[in-house]
C-alpha cells in the first residue's frame, strides 16, 4: 500500500478504521502543519512510498520514507544515555518562527509544538516542554505532564505521542516529544500488562492508562510513571 500523507485522507492503513472525532486542539494543529507543508518550511513533503504488516506476533508496520533517509538533518554523535546539552549543537532554540505552530502556555514560549521538518506521519510534530531551558534528551516530571495534556486537548483516537531516548534513536539532544496522527492500532493499545504495585487501570479524557494511578490530574500520572522507571526500571501507559 502506497500514499502520500499530503492529505489526511491518504494517512489511512488500519485493520479496523472508524470516524474520528476532533477537538478544536486537532485542528488547529492540522491547519497549521498544512499551512506549514503549503509554505514549504519542512524539508520535503511527506510521501510515504509504501507500507506493510510484518508477520508475527506484533504486526508491526513498516513504512518507506525515502526522503526522510536522505534529506533530514544529519543527527548528533551520541554516546551516551546521559549526554549534556550543547549550545554549540542543533537545539530548538534555533527554530525559525514558520516552525513554530502551537505555544501550549498563555504567557511566554516556553512549552510549545513546531513542526518536525522530516515528517515520518501526518501532522508529525514536536512538543518541546521548557524549551528555553535548553535540557537534555531525557524525561522529566513537567514534559510528561504536558505529554498526557495533549490526550486531554485531543479527541481523536489516533494521536500519538512518543518519546525516544539517546541511544535509542533522538537525533537531537534537546528535550522534545513527537506528536502525529496514525490509524494503525498500536501494540500497546492491546498488549497484555503485568499489574506492579498501583491501580490497574483508569479512563482520563477518553484515554486507557495502565499501572499508574490517577486522583487529581495528569501529574500524579507523571509522578507514578517516573517513580516506576526508577525503580521498578518499566512502565507501560496506553491509549484507546
Amino acid at each position: 500500500m502506497s500514499y502520500n500523507s499530503s492529505t489526511e485522507a491518504n494517512c489511512v492503513c488500519s485493520e479496523d478504521i472508524k470516524k474520528d472525532e476532533e477537538s478544536n486542539f486537532d485542528l488547529v494543529l492540522k491547519e497549521k502543519w498544512m499551512e506549514a507543508q503549503k509554505n514549504e518550511v519542512f524539508r520535503y513533503i511527506l510521501n510515504i512510498q509504501d507500507s506493510k504488516i510484518l508477520e508475527g506476533k506484533y504486526h508491526f508496520l513498516v513504512q518507506l520514507n525515502i526522503d526522510r533517509g536522505y534529506k533530514r538533518r544529519s543527527p548528533e554523535s551520541i554516546i551516551s544515555m546521559n549526554q549534556p546539552f550543547n549550545e554549540k549543537d542543533f537545539n530548538f532554540i534555533k527554530l525559525v518562527s514558520e516552525e513554530q505552530i502551537m505555544n501550549l502556555n498563555n504567557t511566554d514560549k516556553d512549552d510549545i509544538i513546531a513542526i518536525n521538518a522530516s515528517p515520518i506521519e501526518y501532522c508529525h510534530s514536536l512538543l518541546l516542554p521548557q524549551r528555553c531551558k535548553q535540557l537534555p534528551q531525557l524525561v522529566t516530571k513537567h514534559s510528561l505532564v504536558k505529554a498526557v495534556e495533549l490526550f486531554s486537548l485531543s479527541l481523536s483516537s489516533y494521536i500519538r505521542v512518543a518519546f525516544n531516548s539517546l541511544c535509542a534513536f533522538a537525533s537531537v539532544n534537546h528535550l522534545h516529544w513527537h506528536l502525529y496522527y496514525l490509524k494503525w492500532r498500536m501494540l500497546l493499545e492491546y498488549i497484555d500488562v503485568e499489574k506492579l504495585r498501583m491501580q490497574l487501570s483508569f479512563t482520563f479524557g477518553g484515554r486507557n492508562f495502565h499501572n499508574v494511578s490517577l486522583d487529581q490530574g495528569q501529574e500524579p500520572i507523571a509522578e507514578e510513571t517516573i517513580e516506576l522507571s526508577e525503580n521498578e526500571g518499566h512502565w507501560s501507559g496506553t491509549q484507546s
